[in-house]
């Protein structure tokens, strides 16, 4: 495999609670890449398919990526790290629309969700009534759960088996892990709806179907792959406040590391070297989608009553879209507190794009005032 002697890299990290704008960044640092004449690969490397990246370019296409990355339209290719959570059902369902001409490559160590664990989580949310957690509804905390307190197969492992016991595999799931973790969320009732829901077979032979699906288009491999690419860019999940690591309201934030951590572990083992710009994405004001601690909240009309999110429409687990003032001298100490552990690579430099700042006239919504 040849190897570049020099990376030039790209780490887009959402600097408040998500919905910033990195799919925007992902989209323009891979033109970059394409401009340049470039091979360009991005890193999907916490998280899994509940992000929704939108991407609008000039042919009038938008889209919200979920599975694929948001440099897709630029022709990079994908990888998805170890610590990403593959959605087979997703990944069916968004690759087929787009079909992308690109290859997408995935770590043998990505843990994978199922239909049954997006469906504990649906059926937990609904349980919580007025104290849910705003989860996405995708069931990665369910997955990761499942890994921990049960036996269980990569994804590798389960494409090779034949259908009996693939079939076999999810029915033990659905018939006796479920009940279990019902137990253990005290949830003691559910409804007839989600009963016929759970028990209706056509489930799993679908999502076999999305499995085989899945392991069609795509590569396992592990992150050696990323040394035959000059130009990398690491595309995160969630921001810095809904990391699992920030310390604040913690059934309210992500179970992954939303900052420095992955990037960081994945950066050092290249060889050759370096070059890093870690760009840290903001609105000109703050969003939060879900539940929990939102300091400086305030109604949508003191930042633009006429402004439109098309993106984080309101859904039943995250409800609508909350809105808050900027504070930039907080903002500042999380995008420095988590620059620090790049220092570690080196030529790493720091950049932060704004972004909204037309629904605010140029300037910063803070808490104190607009500030240009």
């Amino acid at each position: 495999m040849m190897k570049y002697s020099e990376h030039e890299i790209k780490v887009v990290i959402g600097a408040s609670y998500g919905d910033e704008g990195k799919g925007l960044m992902t989209d323009c640092f891979c033109r970059n890449a394409l401009e340049q004449e470039k091979n360009c690969i991005t890193v999907l490397h916490n998280g899994g398919a509940q992000r929704g990246h939108t991407v609008s370019v000039k042919n009038g296409i938008r889209h919200v990526f979920h599975h694929l990355s948001s440099g897709t339209f630029a022709h990079s290719d994908t990888y998805f790290a170890d610590t990403f959570i593959i959605n087979p059902m997703v990944f069916a369902d968004e690759h087929s629309f787009l079909l992308p001409d690109t290859k997408i490559y995935c770590s043998p160590e990505c843990r994978w969700s199922t239909p049954f664990d997006m469906m504990i989580n649906q059926i937990a949310e609904d349980s919580r009534g007025e104290n849910r957690h705003g989860s996405c509804g995708f069931g990665i905390w369910e997955t990761i759960v499942r890994y921990d307190n049960s036996k269980t197969v990569s994804f590798h492992e389960f494409i090779s088996m034949n259908v009996y016991e693939k079939t076999a595999y999810l029915k033990n799931i659905r018939d006796s892990y479920m009940p279990l973790r019902f137990q253990q969320l005290n949830i003691k009732q559910i409804s007839d709806e989600w009963h016929e829901i759970i028990k209706n077979d056509s489930i799993i032979e679908n999502f076999i179907a999305d499995c085989e699906y899945f392991a069609a288009n795509t590569i396992i491999t592990d992150s050696s792959i990323l040394e035959k690419y000059p130009f990398i860019v690491f595309e995160g999940a969630q921001g810095l406040l809904l990391s699992q690591d920030s310390g604040k309201n913690e059934k309210y934030t992500t179970p992954s590391f939303t900052g420095a951590e992955n990037p960081v572990r994945m950066i050092k083992n290249l060889s050759g070297k370096i070059n890093t710009e870690v760009c840290y994405i903001t609105r000109s004001y703050l969003t939060r989608h879900g539940a929990g601690l939102f300091e400086d909240e305030c109604p949508k009309n003191e930042i633009n009553p006429d402004m439109i999110d098309m993106t984080n429409v309101p859904n039943n687990y995250q409800g609508t879209l909350r809105y808050g003032k900027l504070d930039i001298k907080k903002l500042l100490k999380r995008i420095n507190d988590d620059f620090a552990a790049f220092r570690a690579v080196s030529n790493a430099e720091m950049s932060v794009a704004v972004t909204h700042l037309n629904e605010t006239d140029g300037m910063i919504a803070a808490p104190d005032g607009y500030v240009s």
